[in-house]
C-alpha cells in the first residue's frame, strides 16, 4: 500500500514539477524543457522522468523505504535531463557536440557505476529521458500499417545513446573490478 501511495504522489509531483523545470529552463534560455517546449510535446519525457525523481526522493522520507543507489540514480537522471536538452537540438549544435555529450555520458555513467550496486539499472535510467523524448510513438501514434516502420526508425535513433551508456556501464564495471582487485599493502605495526 505504501508503494502505491508513493507512486501516486510521485506521478502527481512529477506533473507539478514540470512548471518549475519549465521556468528554470526559460530563465536560463535552454531549449527542450522550457515552458513552450513542455506544452508542445516534451512533457512526454519530462513527466515520467520527474515522476521517477520524485519517487526516488520520497525514499528519503521516513514513511517510505529508500531504494539502493538512490543518490546515484538521482544524479544520473539529472544528467539524463541535461543530455536530452543538448541531444534534442543536435542538428543545430552539430554532431561533434552531440557525440561529445554522449562521450561525457559514458564518463558520467562509468563514474556512477563504480559506486552503484545495480549498475545496469543506473546505466539505462540515465538515458531514459532521451528514450522517452525520442519515442514519437508516445506522442502521436501512427496508423497500424506504419507502426512497425515508425517503431524501427525511432529505435534506430536510440542506438548511439544506448551504446554510449552501455559503454559507460562496462567501463564502470571494469574499473570497479580493478579497484576491488588492487593489491593492498599491509599496514606496518
Amino acid at each position: 500500500m505504501r508503494t502505491f501511495i508513493r507512486s501516486v504522489v510521485a506521478v502527481v509531483a512529477g506533473f507539478l514539477l514540470m512548471w518549475p523545470l519549465g521556468y528554470a529552463y526559460a530563465a536560463l534560455g535552454w531549449p527542450t524543457f522550457h515552458l513552450w517546449g513542455l506544452m508542445h510535446g516534451t512533457f512526454v519525457a519530462a513527466w515520467p522522468v520527474l515522476s521517477i525523481l520524485a519517487f526516488l526522493a520520497l525514499g528519503y522520507l521516513p514513511l517510505f523505504r529508500r531504494i539502493d543507489d538512490t543518490a546515484l540514480l538521482i544524479a544520473g537522471l539529472v544528467w539524463g535531463l541535461l543530455l536530452t536538452t543538448g541531444f534534442n537540438i543536435r542538428h543545430a549544435l552539430g554532431f561533434a557536440i552531440a557525440y561529445g555529450l554522449l562521450s561525457a555520458t559514458t564518463v558520467v555513467v562509468a563514474v556512477l557505476c563504480i559506486f552503484a550496486k545495480h549498475r545496469l539499472r543506473l546505466a539505462l535510467l540515465v538515458i531514459s529521458p532521451l528514450v522517452f523524448l525520442n519515442l514519437d510513438l508516445l506522442l502521436a501514434p501512427p496508423a497500424l500499417e506504419q507502426f512497425l516502420s515508425r517503431a524501427i526508425f525511432d529505435l534506430k535513433a536510440l542506438l548511439p545513446p544506448v551504446a554510449f551508456s552501455l559503454a559507460g556501464y562496462v567501463l564502470g564495471s571494469l574499473a570497479r573490478l580493478a579497484i576491488k582487485r588492487w593489491p593492498r599493502t599491509a599496514a606496518l605495526h
